[in-house]
C-alpha cells in the first residue's frame, strides 16, 4: 500500500491524503524520520534492504538557476509508487536552500509546517519538500516509477547544498506491509568554485628552498608550501602594513588559511601555486598535519588534502641570494657595519655585491632556529634582539667562526639572523658554511664568497 505515514510526527492531526508528510526523506538532519515508521516488508522496517533504489542526479548550483531534478523510484517486485526530496544548507541543516517547484500533476510542494502553511510558497530559510501526490503513484505501474520537480538555486553561495530523498516502492495491497523503502543523499557545491587547493606531495619545505629541501619545520620557521589552485593563476599578494591584524601577520589572508598541527600559520605571500608563512608557535612534536582552507572560516570553506611534516625543536636553513642548480647557493649575508652585501661582484644583475675578508663581521640570514629568549610569538614583529634558546655554532670553510649573537632579526618576523666573525685563516674562494643548532644543522651546498 502506499499511505500517510504520520504516527511518529508531531502534527499528527495533519497529514495529505496524497502524499507524504515533511520531514520524510531520511536525510541526516534534525528532526528526520524515514517512511520506514509506517512502511515495511514483513519484519523488515529499515530503508534500502530490497532489491530496488532511489536514484537522483543535481549539478553544481549557479546563483539563480532552476534545475529539472529526476527522481527515480524502482523495485522489480513492485507496483506503486512515492517519494519525497528535501535541500539543506550543510552547513545548517535546520534550514532549507533554494525553491522547489511541482512542475506536473504527478508532485506536490509541502512546507515543514502545513498547519501554518498549507500551500506554498513556504517561509524562506524554513525547510521545504516535494512529494508524490495520488495521480503520481500510478496505481499498477510495474518495475518503477519517475518524478520530475524543479528546483531553484539560491541567489549567491551558500557553500555547499545537501539534497535528500526517499522513495516508497509499494506492493498496490492497500496496506503498509510489503512495501520497500529507500533513501539516498546528494551533497553539490557551488559551480562558480575554484578547483580545491591541493597541497604536492612533498611540498612542505623550508622556505630557503635549498637542495635537498628541508622537510621538517620548527615553530616560529618560515615554510613554503607548494600545490595548486591556492588562488587564481597569476595570483602575487603581499603581506603590507594594512594587513597586520594587532600588529601581528595575519593568519587569515587572501580568502586563505593554513593549519599546522593545532594552530594556524602566519602569512607572509599567497601565489597560486606556492604560500609562504610562519610556523605558529606550538608545543607539538613530531607529526603533524599541514593543509591549506580556502574561504577560511566561512560556510562554503574548500579545504585541501594534508601533508604530514615532522615538527621538531630546530630546523635552521640559510636564505640565499639565489638558488643555483647544482644545489651550492651564496648566502643572504650582509656586513654588520657597512650594510654591504656579500657575494661576488655580479652575482645579480645592477646589484652591488662585495666579497667578504678575514676578520669581517657578518649577518648570515636564516630561519628555523626554534625559540628565543626573551620569547617572541609568531606574527610578531620583534622590536628588539632575542637570542636564541639553544647555542648556534658555525663554521666557514671547515674553520670555527666565532658567533657574536643568533636570534631574531629586529622588526622582521620568522626571520634569524647569526652574526659572525670570518676566521682570520680562511682562503680564497667560495667557502662552504655550516650552522647546527643544538643537534640540528643546515643543510649543505651554503657559501659565502671571500677574497682577502
Amino acid at each position: 500500500m502506499l499511505a500517510v505515514c504520520v504516527a511518529a510526527f508531531p502534527m499528527a492531526s495533519w497529514a495529505y491524503r496524497d502524499g507524504a508528510d515533511p520531514f520524510k526523506t531520511g536525510g541526516p538532519f534534525p528532526g528526520e524520520l524515514v517512511c520506514t515508521e509506517c512502511h515495511s516488508n514483513g519484519s523488515i522496517n529499515r530503508p534500502n534492504q530490497g532489491p530496488g533504489s532511489v536514484t537522483f542526479s543535481v549539478s553544481p548550483y549557479k546563483p539563480g538557476e532552476k534545475q529539472i531534478i529526476t527522481v527515480t523510484v524502482a523495485d522489480p517486485n513492485q507496483s506503486r509508487w512515492g517519494f519525497e526530496i528535501t535541500a539543506r544548507l550543510a552547513s545548517d541543516t535546520s534550514k532549507g536552500v533554494g525553491s522547489f517547484r511541482a512542475i506536473d500533476g504527478n508532485a506536490q510542494v509541502i512546507c515543514d509546517d502545513p498547519i501554518k502553511f498549507p500551500t506554498p510558497p513556504c517561509p524562506v530559510d524554513r525547510p521545504q519538500f516535494v512529494t508524490h501526490t495520488l495521480l503520481g503513484t500510478r496505481r499498477g505501474t510495474r518495475n518503477g516509477a519517475s518524478f520530475d520537480v524543479e528546483w531553484t538555486a539560491p541567489s549567491t553561495n551558500v557553500g555547499n547544498i545537501i539534497f535528500a530523498a526517499a522513495g516508497n516502492a509499494a506492493n498496490n495491497s492497500d496496506t503498509p506491509e510489503g512495501d520497500n523503502i529507500y533513501t539516498k543523499q546528494v551533497t553539490i557545491s557551488f559551480a562558480g568554485d575554484s578547483p580545491a587547493p591541493t597541497i604536492s606531495a612533498g611540498g612542505v619545505v623550508g622556505a630557503g628552498l635549498s637542495s635537498p629541501a628541508v622537510k621538517q619545520v620548527s615553530p616560529g620557521g618560515i615554510i613554503s608550501i607548494f600545490g595548486q589552485n591556492f588562488a587564481p593563476a597569476g595570483t602575487v599578494k603581499l603581506v603590507g602594513g594594512s594587513d597586520l591584524v594587532d600588529g601581528r601577520l595575519p593568519t587569515t589572508f587572501a580568502g586563505l588559511c593554513v593549519q599546522v598541527g593545532s594552530d594556524k600559520a602566519r602569512f607572509f605571500h599567497v601565489f597560486s601555486g606556492q604560500l609562504n608563512v610562519q610556523v605558529p608557535t606550538i608545543a607539538d612534536r613530531g607529526n603533524v598535519a599541514v593543509q591549506v582552507i580556502q574561504n577560511c572560516g566561512q560556510p562554503n570553506e574548500v579545504r585541501s588534502n594534508t601533508e604530514t611534516v615532522t615538527i621538531q625543536a630546530g630546523s635552521p636553513e640559510f636564505f640565499f641570494f639565489k638558488q643555483n642548480a647544482d644545489g651550492k647557493n651564496p648566502i643572504a649575508a650582509i656586513n654588520a657595519v657597512t650594510f654591504g652585501l656579500i657575494g661576488a661582484p655580479g652575482l645579480l644583475p645592477g646589484v652591488t655585491f662585495t666579497p667578504a675578508k678575514p676578520g669581517d663581521i657578518l649577518a648570515l640570514y636564516s630561519t628555523g632556529l626554534g625559540v628565543v629568549n626573551p620569547p617572541v610569538q609568531a606574527g610578531v614583529l620583534p622590536p628588539g634582539i632575542a637570542s636564541t634558546v639553544d647555542a648556534v655554532t658555525v663554521t666557514v670553510g671547515g674553520l670555527n667562526a666565532d658567533v657574536l649573537y643568533a636570534g631574531v632579526a629586529p622588526g622582521l618576523a620568522g626571520l634569524y639572523q647569526i652574526n659572525i666573525k670570518v676566521p682570520d685563516a680562511v682562503p680564497d674562494g667560495d667557502l662552504p658554511v655550516a650552522a647546527r643548532l643544538g643537534s640540528f644543522s643546515t643543510p649543505a651546498g651554503a657559501f659565502i664568497t671571500v677574497k682577502k
